[in-house]
């Protein structure tokens, strides 16, 4: 095999293999943090940390004892993280700092936070709840009357409390001026994206992102957004790399994997798509979306008894219109017309202007010998802007 083939697999490989394959025991606790287990994600991450002492596993350890109030083990946590990587721990340390009502060690902190590569955006710390004692105690306005944030960081600031009060207008206006005397801020770039997807103007929302993420390229808030405008966008291939990349810069949000998943689907990679849901579900087993998620792959790869058991199943945890569609796709694609016909109309009980819906109900209602009913579902179809309906009214009702 030629040299740099094999150079460019070795590369490539581990990526892949890695974004398919999850590391279940790693994601394990991180999954018990958001389901409020914090017990079980300790025990769990301290095993984990006496083989590899990555970074993430102490954020986690610290974030689960502080929501269990163990907070002098969170302290003890942060120290010993900040032993590998200075001040990562500072954001933390603050709010644990506040809870102990311990204003003197917290301010310590936010001083430590602020001089290092990790300083808290001014929006956040100016609006989020965990710091909300600071500035009852004056210290915020102690930072603001410093040189601490920029000009530039100050503006920033002001651009985002207009875009949260919903002002579109004159947040593009002051983005606007900040990168006509410097087109080189990635955080404007991506301002200037969500004020344009908040507007409608998806394609500039696009070209901003895109701005935002060739001057900074591993910004996992940057790659969500052009997930996000991408997927509506139909360009699921580049979501798909996208998804690729922020799960190598944050692996352990299961989320990013499900999203994965769901753009394995569209893509057509309908075995991928199988293989990283199974995964999925051995961590969150009654998870209706990937269960769903799972059918329909199953579905469209002609398993149709794995898409049924798992679509089934979904709509025991979590009953959905598009389950009901995909089960009724499911029955009609096995002839199984009675069932089909029940699960369309559970679907129009739920959303009755589908038409894609009708005509399907109507295709299945012809099979079952009801021409009478599948034209007039036809119609209602065609009513609702179905060019399939209008199709077999053509070629069945007139």
């Amino acid at each position: 095999m030629n040299k740099k083939l094999i150079i460019i697999v070795l590369i490539i490989f581990p990526c892949f293999v890695f974004s398919q394959n999850l590391k279940t025991r790693e994601i394990k606790p991180f999954i018990d943090i958001e389901t409020g287990n914090y017990k079980e994600a300790i025990n769990l991450l301290e095993a984990l940390i006496n083989e590899n002492k990555h970074p993430d596993y102490y954020l986690a350890l610290i974030e689960a004892n502080y929501n269990i109030g163990k907070l002098n083990e969170a302290i003890s946590y942060c120290n010993e993280l900040d032993k590998a990587k200075p001040a990562y721990a500072s954001k933390y340390k603050i709010k644990i700092f506040l809870q102990q009502d311990n204003p003197e060690k917290a301010l310590e902190a936010l001083q430590e936070n602020l001089k290092s590569r990790y300083k808290i955006p001014l929006y956040k710390l100016m609006n989020d709840n965990e710091y909300s004692k600071l500035n009852s105690k004056g210290e915020i306005d102690k930072v603001l009357s410093s040189n601490t944030y920029s000009k530039t960081e100050r503006q920033l600031y002001r651009v985002e409390r207009l875009y949260y009060d919903e002002k579109y207008d004159q947040s593009l206006f002051m983005l606007n001026e900040i990168l006509i005397r410097n087109d080189n801020i990635a955080h404007a770039h991506y301002l200037l994206s969500k004020v344009y997807y908040e507007t409608g103007s998806t394609k500039e929302s696009l070209r901003s992102i895109n701005n935002a993420l060739n001057i900074k390229q591993s910004n996992p808030d940057y790659l969500k957004q052009r997930i996000l405008l991408n997927s509506e966008l139909k360009e699921f291939n580049s979501a798909l790399q996208d998804i690729e990349k922020l799960i190598r810069i944050m692996p352990y949000d299961i989320n990013f994997y499900i999203k994965e998943a769901d753009l394995l689907f569209k893509t057509g990679s309908f075995e991928k798509a199988v293989s990283l849901t199974h995964n999925i579900l051995e961590l969150c087993p009654d998870n209706a979306e990937v269960l769903y998620l799972s059918g329909k792959s199953n579905f469209m790869n002609g398993d149709y008894f794995e898409a049924l058991k798992e679509v089934n199943y979904s709509l025991e945890v979590n009953i959905t219109k598009n389950s009901y569609e995909l089960r009724g796709d499911i029955y009609s694609a096995t002839n199984t017309f009675e069932y089909a016909l029940r699960d369309y109309s559970m679907y129009l009980d739920i959303d009755p202007y589908n038409g894609e819906i009708y005509a399907k109900k109507g295709l299945v209602r012809l099979k079952l010998g009801d021409k009478k009913g599948a034209c007039s579902d036809w119609k209602k179809g065609k009513r609702y802007g179905s060019y399939e309906a209008a199709k077999y009214i053509e070629e069945h009702c007139e």
